[in-house]
């Protein structure tokens, strides 16, 4: 029992020192990440557009920032109306856009002041572990 709970604790010691993204790569890339600024504290929008460069399918899950107290996935289903969606998923070899008036990261609550030019990194969470962290530059309003 004893030695179960020293290779254990072993165990999570080597997992816990692993430099972060280097154990929860996945094959994605990231083009074309910014963010719609809006005043005060309007929820902002995050559009990107999402490759799926590996050999199987792959599904988003969700979204997290340490400059926002929420981030949901969102899916326009009709002309200013739109819904949180669970998931998108994301065949091999293909892309999925996120853009005004369309899917997007809806953006709420604030943990700083954000300006149009700043920089804020946001980790895309992919079912079964994986996580990318991701730059997106702030744009105006007009995505300027």
């Amino acid at each position: 029992m004893r030695r179960r709970l020293i290779l254990f604790l072993a165990a999570f010691a080597w997992l816990a020192a692993v430099p972060a993204g280097a154990a929860s790569r996945v094959p994605v890339q990231v083009t074309e990440a910014r963010i719609r600024w809006l005043p005060g504290d309007l929820p902002m929008a995050g559009y990107f557009v999402i490759r799926n460069t590996g050999e199987r399918p792959l599904r988003l899950i969700g979204a997290s920032s340490p400059a926002y107290r929420r981030i949901v996935l969102h899916r326009t289903v009709s002309y200013g109306r739109m819904k949180p969606a669970k998931s998108f998923e994301i065949a091999p070899g293909w892309s999925v856009q996120f853009t005004p008036g369309g899917n997007h990261l809806m953006l709420m609550g604030r943990t700083r002041a954000i300006h149009p030019g700043d920089v804020v990194p946001i980790t895309l969470h992919f079912a079964g572990g994986g996580a990318l962290r991701v730059k997106f530059r702030v744009r105006g309003a007009d995505l300027r």
